[in-house]
């Protein structure tokens, strides 16, 4: 099994992690590969290094999960409280990567699906229109289409993308509220009668 001077700084990491967590001593130890020795030895010095009331000005190890990073842990545990130290660590590692990257993570910036030149359009077909009499509007036939998804994405998918990605097609909430799969149809209708659904 590991000794304490022979574990990296990710292998320190977890273990102050782990035991953060409550996790065991004999479990964080199987968990990293090293003693249990090395497991007491590492937490030990890592409580002494951030007791701040009793430490001297640049003795004792500094902390290893910074708090912006004890905040992000805190949150992933709350999202998923039956995780294992194992897939929480994986999980905060390749949040971290990812951040670090400069992929963050948001909500998908919502674009409207009638542009400005749609609406000014329609409101011209209405003026021009507005004096029909009921026999013209029977004589006309109206159609709409609408995707029907196989599994449902509501609207608070979150993307991730580097800084001024947020309106790119793929980040935004049209796409992937469309990714589940799903099928296109077709229908019509005016006042006589209701017209065929046509799958598109």
């Amino acid at each position: 099994m590991g000794k304490a001077a022979d574990l990296s700084e990710f292998d320190r990491g977890q273990i102050v992690m782990a035991r953060r967590l409550g996790t065991i001593i004999t479990v964080t130890a199987r968990l990293v590969g090293c003693s249990r020795s090395a497991v007491v030895s590492i937490h030990t010095k890592w409580i002494n290094a951030d007791d701040t009331s009793s430490r001297r000005q640049g003795v004792g190890r500094p902390r290893v999960i910074k708090e912006k990073g004890l905040r992000r842990l805190s949150r992933l545990v709350k999202q998923s409280r039956r995780q294992t130290v194992a897939q929480l660590t994986a999980q905060y590692t390749v949040q971290r990567t990812l951040l670090d990257m400069g992929l963050c993570s948001r909500r998908s910036t919502r674009v409207p699906q009638l542009t400005k030149r749609h609406r000014q359009l329609s409101l011209q077909w209405a003026w021009e229109h507005r004096d029909w009499t009921m026999d013209e509007w029977k004589r006309v036939a109206r159609s709409d289409e609408s995707r029907f998804l196989i599994h449902h994405v509501d609207g608070r998918v979150r993307v991730r993308h580097l800084p001024g990605e947020q309106l790119l097609p793929s980040c935004t909430a049209g796409h992937t509220q469309a990714g589940g799969g799903g099928i296109m149809l077709l229908g019509t209708f005016s006042w006589a009668a209701l017209g065929p659904v046509v799958v598109i």
